[in-house]
């Protein structure tokens, strides 16, 4: 379904360098192209990586700002903790540096973290997903951007027990703050479902391959565990696609596999060519499909009915979304503005 020759849509010049000093060891000895490929930095969540690397980046936000957001975020979990709330930072502190936006929080009783944040000043709303709830403050004039989940759920379909992330809870650090994390084995299968269900993602950045290089090197990680226990929640077959080709992407690039010790877990023919129109590693409408009925019949054969129905309330609307910001013509001028800062690329 992904066979497809690697030097299709190749990366350009600019973007090659970028992705040789991501990679260095320390501080890069290498200059940045001129002109710089901004949206590929960008939309590959890549610009983290490179100001720790001494690049100052015009459109990257401050060390002070995101140490300023932390500090904060870190102030909200001791409260969180301190009245009885069991929580972990997810997707928003990965094993490799990306921009600090908003802060995902999984809890363990979303309703009384809610409450908790409007006691602390803070705007929350209901998002569009069920499981989630929006939490915005502005302080010194800096916006703090908190989401909190009661689920690893998009559009109601939930792809992984939370209570099991929330007690696999490990410690990372930023600027010298300690925040609690879901284990190696549940970023990794965080970082997958985010991907390929979040409201039909289904792409692969350049930031996800360097993360989950960096979660299989941490250490000795089963990947028949990991299919076991998204396949609890229908989603076994897919997990193992998307880590597969995400190896793809880091053999195509890097030349080395992830470390991995199941050697039956490489697949030659997986490939999937990079996206020059939307800087990034772009599945197929038709893979997107197969995944959303392969979940479908699986939760169906299981009798897991609840699950039917959120499955087929959920994936036609990603279908949709996904073909209109296509081929449709929701999107087309920023498609168009895209390809304009392509062809000056190229220029």
């Amino acid at each position: 379904m992904l066979n497809q020759t690697t030097n299709r849509m190749p990366l350009r010049p600019s973007e090659k360098l970028v992705t040789s000093i991501v990679k260095e060891n320390g501080k890069s000895a290498s200059t940045l192209p001129e002109p710089l490929p901004e949206q590929f930095i960008k939309i590959n969540h890549l610009s983290a990586i490179l100001r720790n690397k001494g690049f100052e980046l015009p459109f990257a936000s401050t060390q002070s700002n995101d140490a300023f957001v932390l500090s904060e975020v870190s102030r909200i979990i001791h409260e969180l903790k301190h009245s009885g709330i069991h929580c972990v930072v997810i997707k928003s502190l990965p094993a490799v540096a990306k921009p600090i936006g908003d802060v995902d929080i999984l809890v363990d009783d979303l309703e009384k973290a809610g409450e908790l944040l409007e006691q602390n000043s803070y705007d929350v709303s209901i998002d569009p997903d069920p499981h989630k709830l929006l939490c915005l403050s502005t302080i010194d004039g800096i916006l703090v951007n908190i989401h909190l989940h009661g689920e690893i759920a998009w559009r109601r379909v939930i792809y992984l027990d939370p209570i099991d992330v929330i007690k696999s809870a490990t410690e990372r650090v930023f600027y010298g703050i300690s925040f609690p994390v879901a284990s190696a084995e549940f970023e990794i299968l965080i970082t997958s479902a985010h991907m390929l269900y979040e409201r039909g993602n289904m792409r692969v950045s350049l930031h996800n391959v360097l993360e989950l290089s960096a979660l299989f090197s941490s250490k000795n990680i089963s990947i028949p565990s990991l299919f076991d226990i998204a396949s609890k929640n229908g989603w076994g077959d897919s997990l193992i696609l998307f880590l597969q080709t995400a190896n793809a992407i880091h053999y195509q690039i890097f030349h080395e596999n992830f470390s991995i010790s199941e050697p039956d877990f490489f697949n030659s023919k997986i490939t999937l060519p990079y996206n020059p129109f939307f800087f990034n590693w772009t599945f197929s409408i038709r893979t997107m499909i197969w995944i959303r009925l392969r979940k479908l019949f699986t939760d169906f054969t299981s009798k897991n009915f609840r699950s039917v129905s959120d499955d087929l309330s959920a994936y036609p609307r990603d279908i949709l979304k996904v073909f209109t910001e296509r081929y449709g013509v929701i999107h087309t001028k920023r498609r168009l503005n895209k390809w304009k800062n392509t062809i000056r690329s190229i220029i």
